[in-house]
């Protein structure tokens, strides 16, 4: 395509877009147009406009293979289909559902999504696309049975936040653990653990390196750049644990690099 199509292009897409933020803001009309499903990587993801950005359900159609091409792009390189796994932080469901795909017995995965709102879009996912996949509606954390997590409509940034004085939306989530996934799925070894979870992948090698240590075999994380933890930090102390840097790809304009280890 030359440069004037291109352009051409471009143009129609920004419309659209545009276009998609006045009807999903209530602007045009009493009916919400935007669709609650979308197809990605020959899966149906089932996204409910009431809690996820319009905005960000008009950019998957528009893109859909472009949503989180690095992470897909590990997996197809590092995920061993006979190993079982756990994913931390299921979000919309699309690389849930791509892995899922992938594994010798679909059983063999445990997604874990924190925020409630989430979970039936990602069951209804399930049971279109016929995934073998467990969805957990708890939190990683230590220390206390509950943390708050923030639910805004923009998925990409619900997080752990103090539950005291917050200025975003929370609800208090049950908390759970790798080690405590993995023994009630009956994982034992060899499992591949997949992070993104907002920064929070340092906290999981720091309290349970001694499991991963002798039951994980693959690491897949989304480390954030921001603050003092930084993909190299977490380079650092994956190595101390037994685990080697395979591969870090950093994402256009999210602000994270994804990383690969193995043992």
């Amino acid at each position: 395509m030359n440069t004037p199509g291109r352009k051409t292009v471009s143009v129609l897409i920004l419309a659209l877009l545009v276009v998609a933020s006045i009807l999903t803001a209530g602007c045009v009309g009493l009916v919400n147009p935007t669709p609650n499903e979308i197809m990605i990587r020959g899966n149906v993801i089932s996204v409910d406009p009431t809690y996820v950005d319009g905005a960000f359900i008009w950019k998957l159609l528009l893109d859909p293979n472009g949503y989180e091409p690095e992470m897909i792009a590990a997996v197809d390189g590092y995920l061993i289909p006979a190993n079982p796994v756990i994913e931390l932080g299921a979000g919309i469901g699309a690389l849930t559902a791509y892995m899922n795909d992938k594994l010798t017995m679909s059983v063999n995965q445990v997604s874990v999504e924190p925020n409630p709102y989430l979970i039936p879009s990602l069951e209804n996912t399930k049971q279109a696309n016929s995934l073998g996949v467990t969805f957990v509606q708890k939190a990683i954390g230590y220390g206390s049975d509950t943390v708050a997590i923030s639910v805004t409509s923009d998925i990409t940034n619900n997080r752990i936040v103090r539950s005291d004085g917050v200025l975003v939306k929370s609800v208090d989530v049950e908390t759970t653990t790798v080690k405590k996934l993995a023994e009630n799925a009956g994982f034992s070894s060899n499992i591949t653990l997949v992070m993104n979870i907002v920064g929070y992948e340092h906290s999981v090698v720091q309290y349970e390196a001694l499991f991963l240590n002798q039951n994980v075999s693959t690491v897949i994380a989304a480390v954030y750049t921001d603050g003092k933890n930084t993909p190299d930090s977490f380079s650092e102390k994956m190595k101390l644990i037994g685990f080697t840097e395979k591969s870090r790809q950093a994402t256009v304009d999210n602000g994270y690099m994804v990383m690969v280890f193995t043992k």
